[in-house]
């Protein structure tokens, strides 16, 4: 079997991304790709594949990018947890596969055998009288969810935001807009993984004005544009539909990126509290990762 390069596994992840994106049938091309991972024993590259592409995925979607063979992978890895989980959606999709079925009896054997670190053996018998639970004073600090997430946060999860990579693109801006850009970007990935919604709608519409702006210039050469019924005006004067508007009609994106930018604006503009408290609908978790996703993508066709 040859050898599977990273370039390769990036290439692959790439088209299978854009199958997801569009909509179309991406099963068979990422069951291929798990598999030959998992032959050449790269089971890490299997988890972060999977972690990736949750990015991509709508909710209801998720299950699709599930397969025995990345269930291997998390089992080879000892990550029994997530194995868990993955075993049983699996299972109840497709109750007779017989990889599924072993590597489940396997994992639950293993879990029935391992203790917990520094579980005392007299906890194994019935009769051994069960700690208290600690009781919080009446009037102590409860943190809120962002703290806790924070205090939980790995280097790893940072990282799978795709946060190194896309620095490295935007340092590649000019000078005039890069330091904004990456300090952007750096409250940006902070404010998705802490799960702040409303900041992440609204830092990524302030960033893919810059993004876009700066595009245009490029490509087209100008540093303004006339609008129907307006003065001349510089570029980054212009509202995000605006420069939307004109990158579609001079074919400066692709279809999927324009999809995820008109997405991205009408989610945007949900943090008015006119708008959130007046009409019915709201910025959705769903609503979050269209914003994200859609400043990853423009950087990766602005900065490529």
């Amino acid at each position: 079997m040859p050898r599977l390069l990273k370039t390769q596994l990036q290439k692959r992840t790439e088209q299978i991304k854009r199958l997801l994106l569009a909509g179309k049938p991406f099963e068979q091309e990422l069951g291929a790709l798990y598999t030959e991972v998992c032959l050449a024993g790269k089971h890490t590259w299997n988890v972060q594949l999977y972690q990736l592409l949750l990015l991509y995925a709508p909710d209801k979607q998720k299950n699709r990018l599930l397969h025995p063979n990345l269930l291997q992978s998390f089992v080879c890895l000892g990550l029994n947890a997530p194995a868990q989980h993955i075993a049983r959606q699996l299972l109840k999709t497709n109750p007779q596969e017989p990889q599924t079925r072993k590597l489940a009896g396997a994992l639950h054997l293993r879990m029935e055998n391992n203790l917990p670190p520094y579980t005392p053996l007299a906890a194994l018998s019935r009769y051994a009288e069960p700690a208290p639970r600690p009781r919080r004073a009446p009037n102590a600090f409860a943190a809120p969810p962002w703290l806790r997430r924070a205090r939980t946060l790995t280097e790893q999860e940072i990282q799978q935001t795709g946060y190194l990579q896309k620095r490295k693109q935007l340092s590649a801006a000019p000078r005039r807009c890069r330091a904004a850009l990456l300090d952007i970007f750096d409250e940006l990935d902070c404010a998705y993984l802490l799960g702040h919604g409303h900041a992440v709608a609204a830092l990524s519409g302030a960033m893919l004005e810059i993004l876009l702006a700066w595009h245009l210039r490029q490509k087209l050469k100008i540093s303004k544009i006339s609008l129907p019924g307006k003065k001349a005006q510089p570029l980054l004067d212009c509202h995000l539909s605006e420069l939307i508007a004109l990158c579609a009609e001079k074919a400066l994106l692709k279809p999927h990126t324009l999809k995820l930018l008109r997405a991205a604006r009408m989610q945007r503009n949900y943090i008015h509290p006119g708008r959130e408290m007046g009409e019915r609908g709201a910025l959705s978790a769903a609503g979050v990762r269209v914003c994200f996703l859609a400043v990853l993508e423009t950087i990766d066709e602005v900065f490529p």
